[in-house]
């Protein structure tokens, strides 16, 4: 429970600081131009506390869903962000390069500290999952609504062994990358039944082929994502340990314990999660000799599966998580190349978010409690991961703030740019109105985003878990190491 306390609190601290780090740009911008900035606010809405220094209003405030710089000059903003009204004509205008700068020195300053962030990891390094390799072709998987298919993967001729080198064209640098240009994917098979098409370029033996994939959607919490049945090559090691033992079940009446290792059944080595289910569908109703790694003894436990009507399916009755090791190796990618990296992300989901042949939607993305239960995840994991999705997020907020969205730092830009063109200011009121309508949609993106982020955050706190499927679990599990049932 302290442990948690303390990587929720890191969490906040480091969304906090990003936001700080944005308004900062801000703030000096307009001091250095000689504007009026009455207040600096994390959060919006009333004040809970703060200080006054030097005419401005340093603050923390009610509702934390992001921060700002109040100025007077470039948007009167007041009656929004929680202040009074303030009384702008006499103040001096300002010009049309006051404007932009001021804007868009927020998102500089988040790329600059990304930047350093990044100059820190390529110092480190990072352990990813270099090799697109592919040590998995699951036979069957399970789609969204619960029923074993095909493995896309199996069906299109891919197979252990085959190197991935690019998809939809793209050259893949990592198993990260080509999950997220999966994902991502708006191809639509073009015959009527606009089924999701992925291209897929694969080394095999020297050779390079390209094949044509159609994935299915598999459903993790609330999301239904792209995927095609594969998981990358495996370290030696990699195998299911027994989490809990169901009573009455066939696996702790012979003798099966929590912690134990499953190796193999039969004498054959488990290469996935979907493994066990595929096999027992195959060979359960027989006694399966299953291998498992106990402390340093190996041991054989004879088990008969028991049919269980209700799943109506063959299990042994225990609970496991898949002890993912893949390959991964340290690398130190420079600076410039993780920004670009960065915002290519940013790129392609805002593309498949727009595009209507994607299986990206607007409940995918994360509001600011997903965004805090994300970095508290990479937190566990390790400080470095903390420090890459940081760098992360920082160019991902850089970019959203410059899109021409009335109320973000793009938006005050595009105002700024239509009254340079036009001549003249545009009227007060309606720069009210249309400020007020967006802020009122965007409270509401953030309460509608929020929704899923609970549920999200349920699924992997194991407060939410998915629907029992028909014959299979979800292929994928390997990936995300979720407690399964055999």
């Amino acid at each position: 429970m302290l442990d948690n306390i303390l990587y929720i609190a890191l969490a906040f601290f480091a969304l906090g600081f990003s936001i700080f780090i944005h308004e900062l740009g801000h703030f000096i911008a307009a001091k250095k131009r000689g504007l009026k900035a009455d207040r600096f606010s994390i959060g919006f809405g009333p004040r809970l506390f703060g200080w006054h220094w030097n005419g401005t209003d340093f603050r923390l405030s009610l509702i934390p869903l992001g921060g700002y710089v109040s100025l007077p000059q470039l948007a009167d903003m007041g009656r929004l962000e929680g202040g009074e009204e303030k009384e702008v004509d006499q103040l001096p205008p300002i010009s049309y390069a006051d404007k932009v700068i001021v804007a868009v020195m927020g998102a500089v300053f988040n790329m600059i500290f990304a930047f350093v962030l990044s100059l820190v990891l390529w110092g480190i390094g990072r352990e990813v999952i270099k090799t697109t390799t592919i040590g998995q072709v699951d036979e069957i998987v399970v789609n969204t609504l619960g029923e074993p298919v095909p493995g896309p993967a199996y069906s299109a001729g891919l197979i252990e062994g085959d190197v991935i080198t690019t998809v939809d064209g793209t050259k893949v640098r990592d198993w990260m990358h080509f999950q997220n240009i999966l994902i991502t994917g708006v191809g639509r098979e073009q015959d009527g039944k606009k089924r999701p098409q992925v291209e897929l370029g694969v080394e095999r033996d020297g050779q390079l082929l390209d094949l044509i994939v159609y994935p299915e959607l598999r459903r993790i919490a609330t999301d239904e994502l792209r995927f095609i049945g594969i998981g990358p090559e495996l370290e030696k090691g990699s195998s299911p340990v027994v989490t809990d033992l169901v009573k009455g079940m066939p696996a702790i009446e012979a003798g099966l314990k929590k912690g134990d290792r499953i190796l193999k059944l039969d004498g054959n080595e488990i290469v996935s999660s979907a493994y066990l289910s595929v096999y027992l569908e195959k060979n359960g109703g027989r006694t399966i000799d299953v291998a498992v790694l106990r402390g340093d003894q190996e041991l054989v436990v004879p088990i008969k599966p028991r049919f269980i009507e209700k799943e109506n399916r063959k299990l042994f009755g225990f609970q496991y998580y898949y002890d993912f090791k893949a390959k991964t190796e340290i690398v130190h990618v420079n600076p410039a190349e993780q920004i670009v990296l960065f915002a290519d992300t940013m790129r392609r989901t805002l593309y498949a978010l727009v595009h209507k042949d994607s299986n990206v939607a607007v409940k995918n993305m994360s509001g600011p409690a997903g965004i805090v239960h994300g970095l508290k995840r990479m937190a566990e994991v390790g400080f470095v991961d903390l420090l890459w999705m940081l760098a992360l997020i920082n160019v991902n907020l850089a970019i959203f703030n410059l899109l021409p969205i009335p109320v973000l730092d793009g938006g005050h830009i595009f105002f700024a740019t239509v009254s340079k063109v036009i001549g003249r200011p545009l009227p007060r009121r309606l720069m009210e109105n249309v400020q007020g309508a967006f802020m009122i949609f965007l409270l509401s993106f953030v309460v509608y985003v929020t929704f899923f982020d609970i549920s999200r955050i349920g699924y992997d706190m194991g407060l939410i878990k998915d629907e029992p499927v028909k014959v299979v679990e979800p292929t994928d599990a390997v990936e995300e190491a979720e407690d399964e049932v055999e």
